[in-house]
């Protein structure tokens, strides 16, 4: 019976070779019994197009510190958390339902500045002071989300100017 250990080995290399292109180049080498693994390599071409530009909406809740409401990325958007709150940060008073529905519309008053929408969500972050809201925000989750993107919930203690409600997005353009 033969006992041995295997390694593994990586090395390589990045070359710009064109203006908009980024080439990878990796070497990969496994080493098991002797003389077993041939060298393997293999490379890779992708754009090198990383335009970042800042969403800001007006008529959402204005950024409380050094972040955007959102950033537009290479056919992404990145929604910073949307509270339900006016522009100017004055939280909306009511049921659990109604501040889902001023998060939501936040939240979509930045995805349209961002040349997005909601049916082009594809992952929700929503985070509850009291997770006991979850069934009534998500009566109203559902009527601005019918295509179900994908989702995440947790429950915090504190949030941002005291809100009960947060909720960060990420769709494409």
């Amino acid at each position: 019976m033969s006992l041995y250990r295997s390694s593994l080995r990586i090395g390589g290399s990045i070359s710009i070779f064109r203006p908009q292109s980024l080439r990878l180049t990796s070497n990969l080498r496994i080493h098991g019994q002797p003389g077993t693994h041939p060298r393997r390599t293999f490379s890779s071409s992708m754009p090198l197009r990383a335009i970042i530009q800042p969403v800001f909406s007006p008529e959402a809740v204005h950024p409380i510190g050094p972040y955007s409401q959102a950033i537009k990325a290479n056919g992404f958007v990145f929604l910073s958390g949307q509270l339900p709150a006016d522009p100017q940060g004055n939280l909306t008073e009511g049921t659990a339902a109604d501040k889902a529905h001023k998060m939501c519309q936040n939240a979509k008053t930045v995805l349209e500045a961002a040349s997005s929408s909601l049916d082009k969500v594809v992952k929700v972050t929503i985070y509850f002071r009291n997770m006991d809201d979850f069934k009534e925000v998500n009566e109203v989750y559902a009527e601005y989300f019918p295509h179900k993107p994908a989702r995440s919930a947790s429950e915090a203690t504190k949030l941002p100017l005291g809100a009960s409600l947060e909720m960060d997005i990420i769709a494409v353009q």
